[in-house]
């Protein structure tokens, strides 16, 4: 459905669900004592997030005409590969490749080394705000155009320069193209890509083809699985699968779980540290201390350095723990540390590295099964709400599940953070 509009109804109803979340979203689902019922930390980004949810519901349909068209085209052209650039959109290309229930022929065009680009393959483009993406995005269109490739952009249909022809617009629901919006159009768009890939994979079933996808490296046996469909001819690989998939089934089952974890982030127990941490940022920070923060997970790695309505100190660890914490935060300082499952990964030891500062600590991750790799001295752990595997949508092919949802959940949290800790913050002039 190239360029199809928005219908006024869902409109309507789009609007209609932001104000009742609006109206809604400054109390918890959990009952507290004395009856009194405490103000929701985040409020804003949730009731922003909410309408965003609502309004992708409601085009699922678009979203399904996409991955139709990008997987009628790998069927016919079982060469093409799906391109992701990655210097031009970071937030959103660590969100997408290289995930536990991503899909494996996507690749950046930095790493078209060994597999080669062809006149099939199918772009993917997100812009955060057309206010700083508009030259990215004319320029990575027009280039796709002059390769035949078609273009999945995802973006918002208001602030849209003219004479900009994507095949396909995944609309992300913002009101216009400023940057004031950009913090929660990464995430709608990172969701929205996820939707895409389910109803891309659903879309080859019917073909009775299914997609090679990725598989957790936090489950045993992932590098079994993994090896042979990351090679270059491994990624063209299509799976062969007689149980087509009814469109729009899979990105409902990823909705489900989009709406599960909305809920979570208003319950008692993810509020409760969420406030906590706040409570023991702002402080701090007001009084002129330096609040590192640092991440190994994906959308995040990018997101923490922009938009920031508190004045955090981001740095990079990623491949670099071993001085990056030392060189940045000191014994006097404290840290917001965004991690996975546990504090560190095996490729890197991060806890070893964020201790040897001597500065206190907040820290969210995912408990791992190995209580050596969780932090009982963190000053306050913020839960994350996504289970080891990640991958929520179950499938009729290798590994069984597709598409996570942590790099929504730790999107959300972040933002939540910077709301709330700014919120605490005293404004110019008091």
């Amino acid at each position: 459905m190239k360029n199809q509009s928005y219908g006024f109804a869902a409109m309507l109803a789009v609007v209609g669900l932001a104000s009742l979340v609006s109206s809604c979203a400054t109390r918890v689902s959990a009952p507290v004592s004395a009856g009194l019922i405490p103000p929701i930390a985040g409020a804003k980004t949730l009731a922003a997030f909410d309408a965003r949810v609502a309004f992708s519901r409601a085009r699922l349909p678009a979203i399904s005409a996409a991955a139709e068209a990008a997987a009628a085209r790998v069927v016919a052209h079982t060469n093409a590969l799906i391109t992701v650039p990655y210097a031009d959109q970071p937030s959103f290309a660590e969100e997408i490749l290289s995930r536990a229930g991503g899909l494996a022929n996507s690749l950046p065009i930095e790493d078209r080394a060994t597999v080669k680009a062809t006149p099939n393959d199918i772009l993917l483009f997100s812009v955060r705000s057309w206010e700083k993406d508009r030259a990215k995005a004319l320029q990575h269109v027009a280039a796709a155009h002059s390769q035949g490739s078609l273009t999945v952009l995802f973006a918002s249909r208001a602030g849209m320069p003219e004479g900009l022809q994507p095949e396909f617009i995944v609309d992300n629901g913002a009101a216009g193209g400023g940057e004031d919006e950009a913090p929660i159009n990464a995430i709608a768009n990172a969701m929205n890509a996820w939707l895409w890939s389910c109803e891309y994979a659903g879309a080859l079933m019917r073909h009775g083809k299914a997609p090679p996808v990725l598989k957790s490296i936090c489950l045993p046996d992932w590098q079994a699985h993994n090896g042979p469909i990351t090679t270059p001819a491994g990624r063209l690989t299509l799976l062969d699968c007689d149980k087509p998939a009814a469109r729009g089934a899979l990105a409902g089952v990823y909705l489900q779980a989009v709406d599960r974890l909305a809920r979570g982030l208003r319950d008692e127990p993810f509020q409760r540290e969420l406030t906590r941490a706040a409570d023991l940022i702002a402080p701090r920070m007001a009084a002129g201390g330096k609040v590192g923060v640092a991440t190994c997970t994906h959308v995040a790695m990018q997101e923490i350095f922009l938009n920031n309505a508190a004045p955090w100190k981001p740095f990079n660890v990623v491949w670099q723990a071993r001085t990056a914490f030392t060189s940045n935060i000191g014994r006097d300082d404290m840290l917001f540390w965004i991690g996975y499952v546990g504090m560190s990964t095996e490729f890197e030891d991060y806890a070893k590295y964020i201790r040897a500062t001597k500065a206190p600590f907040v820290a969210t991750y995912v408990p791992d099964s190995n209580p050596k790799n969780n932090a009982p001295d963190a000053a306050v752990l913020i839960p994350q709400l996504w289970r080891i595997g990640d991958a929520v949508v179950d499938v009729p092919f290798p590994p069984g599940r597709m598409a996570p949802v942590s790099g929504l959940n730790v999107g959300l949290l972040y933002r939540m953070l910077d709301e709330a800790v700014a919120e605490r913050l005293p404004k110019k002039g008091e």
